[in-house]
Order: structure tokens, then sequence, then C-alpha cells
């Protein structure tokens, strides 16, 4: 029984590399000695992850029925604007065979700014008098999505540098050398195809608003631009390589995705909001009712295209692996969609089939990543859980991603 049980671990472990538990899962060249075919299930392999600009998790206790806020819950709601960030990523289809692959994914960010501090402060601590206020709460907001095809080749053999001729001279004797000259070079690269589908932004908000001993006044004009059924979208091409060398008992990897890649949706409808308020109190009387003018210019301005430039993903990093079991990793990425940029350190072990991983990162914020599941021959199942910005009850964001993969 325990012979058995050893042979699935180690089984298991060799697939690891592959699975949905690589550490990697962006360089084409993982699947170059890839020696099994896969299918993922769609629906229940996803990524997932929200986040905001001020609140933990913990703060949602201030907002109870009945609770008075306290001065430090005030200092919380009122230190900065109130920025919401969502993406998700769904697999539609996910299939290959040894050292290719190809995948459909449906892809949707959304980057929003709430409210102001401006507003927040006047919530907590009021507003005064022949005081003019302005602000620009949603300016910039943008939610785009679009579809994904990625066909994944990468070459089934090991290359060396000692197989370039006069690289090496023939008669050294240095041991790094011929290290170098020996070491197991792979590479792969992928072509994508993206359609855009639907977007919209708010390029331009403005709000000017004040009171005076005898007036109210609020002036709010917006400029947006979104897709409605006249709109359409365009499948634009990326490209996309990376390599990996054998280093002892692990991996360099070096990858670039998304070269070339640019958005683009025709036309949208554009147009502007805007809406005026004014109180005269020296006229107040019965029946008096408030100065209000509101003007919307929906579709009579159409937006030939709207560009979304991608910057090239760019992932630089180590794995090495100790007592076959013990997986550990150093990485950096720079993805215009990912939340999980800057650097990064994780750990994988596994228990027969039971995986365990951890990661830890940080660019701006500070995040942290844990995946379990199980791996048979045939089967994988993986769960997975993301904080930002915080541990747990400290977090500002949470993340969930789910993997279900059929091995043949």
């Amino acid at each position: 029984m325990k012979k058995t049980l050893l042979i699935i671990a180690l089984l298991a472990t060799s697939y690891l590399l592959f699975g949905s538990f690589d550490f990697f899962p962006e360089n084409p060249c993982n699947i170059a000695d890839r020696n099994y075919s896969h299918i993922d299930f769609p629906g229940l392999t996803y990524e997932m992850n929200i986040d905001n600009s001020i609140l933990q998790l913990d703060d949602i206790n201030m907002f109870q029925d009945g609770h008075f806020l306290t001065e430090a819950e005030k200092e919380t709601l009122s230190k900065g604007d109130f920025d919401v960030n969502f993406n998700y990523k769904a697999t539609l289809l996910d299939f290959g065979h040894k050292n290719w692959n190809f995948a459909l994914k449906s892809m949707a960010f959304v980057d929003v700014e709430l409210l102001d501090k401006t507003y927040s402060e006047l919530a907590m601590y009021g507003n005064d008098t022949n005081i003019h206020y302005s602000s620009h709460t949603g300016e910039g907001s943008e939610a785009f999505s679009f579809w994904k095809a990625t066909f994944n080749y990468a070459y089934p053999h090991g290359l060396s540098l000692g197989m370039i001729p006069g690289l090496f001279q023939a008669d050294s004797t240095s041991a790094f050398g011929e290290y170098l000259r020996d070491m197991t070079l792979y590479f792969g690269a992928n072509i994508n195809f993206n359609y855009s589908m639907l977007y919209t932004t708010i390029d331009e908000s403005i709000q000017n608003f004040g009171s005076t001993n005898d007036t109210l006044y609020y002036y709010y004009k917006a400029h947006f631009k979104y897709t409605d059924e006249h709109s359409v979208g365009r499948l634009t091409p990326s490209l996309g390589f990376g390599m990996k060398a054998r280093i002892f008992e692990g991996y360099l990897h070096v990858s670039i995705d998304d070269l070339f890649m640019q958005l683009n949706y025709k036309n949208l409808t554009g147009g502007w909001y805007e809406k005026r308020y004014t109180n005269y109190l020296d006229y107040l009387q019965e029946g008096y009712k408030a100065f209000q003018e509101t003007i919307i210019e929906d579709d009579s301005t159409r937006v030939k295209n709207r560009y979304v430039k991608i910057k090239p993903s760019v992932i630089v990093g180590m794995e090495y692996t100790f007592f076959r079991k013990l997986n550990v990793m150093a990485k950096y990425i720079n993805e215009r969609y990912s939340y999980k940029n800057g650097f990064s350190f994780g750990a994988g072990y596994q228990l027969a089939c039971i995986p365990m991983q951890a990661v830890m990162g940080y660019d701006e914020n500070i995040f942290y990543e844990f995946k379990t599941g199980l791996i048979f021959n045939g089967f994988e199942w993986m769960l997975g859980g993301t904080f930002y910005h915080g541990f747990f009850r400290y977090g500002r964001g949470i993340g969930l991603n789910s993997m279900i993969r059929f091995k043949f």
C-alpha cells in the first residue's frame, strides 16, 4: 500500500510542473516536454479579483444598523478617493496535446472611481458656507471586455548553446563554460487573436457645488463613451515568446506576451450629460421649486475608433526543487491586466495527491495567494484564494480562482 501511494505521489509531482499549480503558467515553452493531452472544464475554470482603495474586509462592521461611527472610522472613510477595481477571466475552451495548446478566454476589466474624498469629508465633517467645492469623481473610469484566443506551440526537444558553431572554444577546460555549453534550453511561442467586445469610459467629469447665505447650487457635467447595438468589435493579433533554461534542479524563466496588442472598439456612442441645480432662498415661498436643468446628448456624437493599448507582459523568474517535493520560486511580472504584478516569492509542496502552494508578492500593494486541490494521473482540480493589501480580515480585496482539468 505504501509503495502504491509513493508511486502516485511521484507521478503527481512530475505532473505538477505542467498543471494548475505551475508557478509560470504564462511561459509558452512550459509545455515543451509535456507528455499528455488535456482539456479544461469550462465554467468552473476561472479567475476573479476585486479590491478597493480604502476599506478593509473588517471595515464592513462599521455599516451595521445602529452603529455610530468613531473618529477613527471617519478618518478611514475620508482618507482618500474610493476606487474599485475588478477583473474576471473565464476559460471558454482550453485543450492541448503534448507540445501544443489552444485556449479561448473571456476577459473583463473594470477600474472605477466611485467617490471623491471631497464628498467623504463633507459627509463626515460637514461643509462651510461661502466655500466653493469642486471635484472630478469618476473621471478616467474605464471598463472593457474582450475574447482572447491563444495558439501555443513549444519546440518538443531541449536545445543547448553548444549547438551554435563557434560559440565555445573546442579546447576550453572551463567547468563553467562546459556547463553553459551543455545547459538545456526550451523555447516556445504563441499567437493571440483578441476580439474587442464591450467598452465604456468617462473621459471627463466635473462637479462644482457650494452654498452661500441665500443660495444652494450644484453643477455636474460628464463626457462618456460606451458600446451600443450599433457598435462593433475588431479582431487584432498579438504575439508572445518564452524560454526556460535548466539549472541543476530548477529552471530560469523568461517570457514576453501581448506584443503589438491593441484593442479596437468601433462606432461607440459618445455624448455629454449635464445637470444644473440652483435654489435661491431669497425667493422661497409656497409652491416654489428649485431650478433644475438636465441635458443628455446621447446619440448625436459617434466615436469612430477607441483604442486600448496593452503594454507587453514581461515575466522573469526562477524556480527550484528541493528534495523532489518542495518547489520554490522568485518571480517578477509586469502585466497590464494582472492584479499580481511586481516581485513575488512562493513555495509549493505536495502531500500524496494533495498539493499546497503559497505566494507572497509586492508591487504597489502586497498580496497573498494560496492554492490547494487534488492531482491524479487523469484528473486535476485546483481552488485558490488571494488577499490584497493585507491578510484575511485586513485585506482590501479578494480573489478567487478555480480549475478542473482532465488529462489523458
